[in-house]
C-alpha cells in the first residue's frame, strides 16, 4: 500500500457522528478523527464483512491506495474496531453526493450554469480517464459514486468496490441498470467502453436534472436491461435550457452508442471538454471534434 495510507488507525481516534448512506459493503458516516495532525473531518465506510472474507473489498483498498488523482477520493486509512470489523476512512464530502444534488428537493431551485456543468464532466471525464490509463475500469459509475467539494466546484469519484483491472476476464453482470452498457446487460463483458457509456448518461442526467430512463417510468430492471438492448435511450431533446448547447447532444450520442468500437475515450473525451465551449458557436469543425475521428491525437495529453 501507498506510504501515506495509514493501515493501523486507533479506532479511538475515530468518533461517528452522522449517518450518510450504504455504500458497497458498508454504511458510510461522517466522523471525526483526532490525530497527532489535529482534528480532521472525515467519511468513514464501517465494513460488514471480514476484510480476508471477501476478494472485491480488498481490491477497493488496494485501488484506492494507489490512486493519486484531484478527481478521485483519497484514502486516508483502515482501522479495526473492537469486533475486528474494519473502517475505511476516507476523504469527506461536504457537499455531498452529485445524485443529491441534481434530484433532492433541496437543491431544486439551485441554479449551476452551462459553464459549470460542462466542468463536472470535465472533471468526471479526467479521473475515468486517468483510471483508464492505470489499466482499471470502474464499472459503476452512477451519479451516487459521484462526490461534490469546495462549494460545489470541484467533483471525485468514489466507490471502487467494483473496479477491476482491464488484464483480468470481465465477464460479471456488475453496475446499476440505469447506467449499465447494453453490451454488459447482454453478454456481461466489460472493457473502458462500459464507462464511457456510463459517463454519457451522467452527462445527460447533469444537463437535464432528471433521472435515467425516468421516461419509462417504474419498470422491472429486466424490462430496461432489454430496451436499452434494443437501442432505448433518454431523449437528448431535454437538453435544452442553455444557449449554444447543441455540440453537448452529439458528444453524450456517441458515448451510448450501441456499438462500443463507435463510442470515444476517456482521454478523448476529456480533450473535447477541455475546449472552450463559446468556441463551438458556429464552428462545425469544433462540433466535429465529439466524433472518435482517428486523426484526433489525444496520446500527447496528459492528465494528472
Amino acid at each position: 500500500m501507498d506510504n501515506d495510507v495509514d493501515i493501523n488507525v486507533n479506532i479511538k481516534e475515530i468518533t461517528l457522528i452522522k449517518f450518510i448512506g450504504s455504500g458497497s459493503f458498508g454504511d458510510v458516516y461522517s466522523a471525526k478523527w483526532a490525530n497527532k495532525y489535529g482534528n480532521k473531518t472525515i467519511a468513514v465506510k464501517m465494513i460488514k464483512q471480514p476484510l480476508d472474507s471477501d476478494q472485491n473489498l480488498k481490491r477497493e483498498i488496494i485501488i484506492l491506495s494507489c490512486l493519486k488523482h484531484p478527481n478521485i477520493v483519497t484514502l486516508y486509512g483502515i482501522s479495526k474496531d473492537h469486533e475486528n470489523k474494519f473502517h475505511i476512512l476516507l476523504e469527506y464530502a461536504e457537499c455531498g453526493s452529485l445524485n443529491y444534488f441534481l434530484h433532492s428537493k433541496k437543491h431544486e431551485n439551485d441554479q449551476i450554469s452551462y459553464t459549470g456543468k460542462l466542468n463536472w464532466m470535465l472533471q468526471c471525464a479526467k479521473g475515468v480517464a486517468y483510471l483508464h490509463e492505470k489499466n482499471i475500469i470502474h464499472r459503476d459509475l452512477k451519479s451516487d459514486n459521484i462526490l461534490l467539494f469546495d462549494n460545489y466546484r470541484i467533483l471525485k469519484l468514489c466507490d471502487f468496490g467494483t473496479v477491476k483491472e482491464i488484464s483480468t476476464t470481465n465477464t460479471a453482470n456488475t453496475g446499476t441498470v440505469n447506467y449499465m452498457a447494453p453490451e454488459v446487460a447482454i453478454s456481461g463483458y466489460y472493457d473502458t467502453k462500459c464507462d464511457v457509456y456510463s459517463f454519457g448518461i451522467i452527462f445527460w442526467e447533469v444537463m437535464t436534472r432528471k433521472k435515467p430512463f425516468s421516461h419509462l417510468g417504474k419498470i422491472p430492471p429486466l424490462t430496461l436491461q432489454n430496451k436499452v438492448s434494443l437501442g432505448d435511450r433518454p431523449d437528448l431533446k431535454d437538453i435544452k435550457d442553455f444557449k449554444n448547447s447543441n455540440h453537448i447532444r452529439p458528444i453524450i450520442k456517441n458515448c451510448w452508442d450501441q456499438d462500443p468500437k463507435k463510442r470515444p475515450t476517456m482521454k478523448g473525451l476529456a480533450f473535447t471538454l477541455g475546449i472552450d465551449p463559446s468556441l463551438f458557436s458556429n464552428r462545425p469543425e469544433l462540433i466535429a471534434l465529439v466524433r472518435p475521428l482517428p486523426e484526433i491525437n489525444v496520446e500527447d495529453f496528459q492528465f494528472q
